[in-house]
């Protein structure tokens, strides 16, 4: 094999090239220009939103952050956060001021514990003035960000029922769940607001970017404004503190033309989930990821996790398959072991202490051939034969 077999990247194979060269050709490359609201547009379609229901960002990042503004969360709040999700989950809470609360995750799909997090609340919070509290520290709890992990939905129904039980916010972080269902309903269907994000190891991309969309109008417009440095009037009048963090043409050309892939794209990585499933040799020493009984994953990435019985080390697998040039590395590091989390309020999450040593991201991208995905397969099942 003359190629590395990568983990995501990208499948440009419709009007990529077109739409870009039209962008060239007219001038129209930066944060103003008709493919941008062709983006927003397309997506909300996609989701099962109206089209004006969207709005692009310079990435997913930042459509968090303004996504926690619009719902009104402030300075030295508290926001509630799983603990196994990319640190720019928690980064995004920390740039507007507020604190992350870092909470347990149930260990079958890795989304954020429904049952644990309303024991935390009825041990850990109190009510005053409509709003939750926590006892310790006084802070109000201003939302929940639950999240996709690796394209999986958490269990939208029994946060909703928490939520409002304790009158919390939802804000989805679905950076990676674009094309996944709750049951049954897509992403914009279930009446939350939420964040996707389109970096370039996503399942479609715009190079770098995001969206954050809501059936709310006033969310959407709020973050409308705030991405558009909140300018006013044609005058430059500025009426709050905003921010530069709209997309540009450029990358809403490249992502329009992925979106009108998506469904292509989606079942393609649907069929190698499938294949991965059907073909990885049944063992107690690893589990893959499957969909949730509450709906169907994005299948984002494919994962599989060791069991602590089953006597195998994540180090020897990786270099068995980079020895066959298949890409593979350590994945996400828990947030209460990161260094600007470590003094963060937390749930008590010794078990995730090692889940880093656990968890392996195969090769799963959209264009990622049968003979490469068997490939995969023959070294990872040997691996686990031995």
């Amino acid at each position: 094999m003359k190629e590395w077999i990568e983990i995501s990247i990208p499948n440009l194979k419709g009007n990529e090239y077109s739409y870009l060269k039209e962008c060239i050709e007219t001038n129209f490359v930066s944060s103003i220009g008709p493919f941008i609201n062709k983006f927003e547009e397309a997506v909300s379609q996609e989701i099962g939103l109206s089209i004006k229901n969207s709005v692009a960002t310079s990435s997913g990042t930042t459509a968090i952050q303004l996504g926690l503004l619009s719902i009104g969360v402030k300075r030295n709040d508290l926001v509630i956060v799983p603990a196994y999700t990319f640190i720019a989950t928690p980064n995004a809470v920390s740039h507007v001021g507020a604190k992350p609360w870092i909470l347990d995750i149930e260990y079958e799909h890795l989304t954020i514990d429904a049952f644990k997090l309303k024991n935390e609340l009825k041990e850990n919070t109190f009510k005053k003035n409509g709003f939750s509290f926590h006892k310790e520290t006084n802070q109000r709890i201003a939302c929940m960000i639950p999240v996709y992990i690796f394209g999986c939905p958490p269990d939208i129904d029994s946060l909703k029922e928490i939520s409002k039980e304790f009158n919390i916010p939802i804000l989805l972080d679905a950076a990676c769940g674009i094309g996944s269902k709750y049951k049954k309903q897509k992403l914009g269907q279930t009446d939350l607001p939420g964040i996707i994000s389109f970096n370039g190891n996503k399942t479609i991309t715009t190079g770098a970017g995001g969206i954050f969309f809501s059936s709310n109008k006033n969310n959407v417009e709020k973050v409308r404004h705030l991405s558009t440095t909140a300018k006013s009037s044609n005058k430059y009048d500025h009426d709050e503190i905003g921010f530069n963090y709209r997309m540009s043409n450029i990358q809403a050309a490249l992502g329009l033309a992925q979106v009108e892939q998506l469904e292509k794209i989606i079942n393609s990585k649907r069929i190698i989930h499938k294949n991965y499933l059907k073909q990885l040799t049944k063992s107690n020493k690893f589990n893959l990821i499957i969909d949730p009984p509450w709906g169907e994953s994005a299948h984002w990435l494919n994962v599989i996790i060791l069991n602590n019985f089953g006597g195998k080390n994540l180090d020897d697998l990786i270099i068995k398959l980079k020895n066959s040039k298949i890409r593979a590395n350590y994945f996400w590091k828990p947030l209460h072991l990161q260094t600007p989390y470590k003094d963060s309020l937390k749930a008590n999450l010794n078990l995730l202490n090692d889940i880093q040593n656990k968890i392996l991201v195969l090769p799963s991208s959209s264009n990622l051939k049968k003979i490469y995905q068997n490939k995969i397969i023959e070294v990872v099942n040997s691996f686990f034969k031995n």
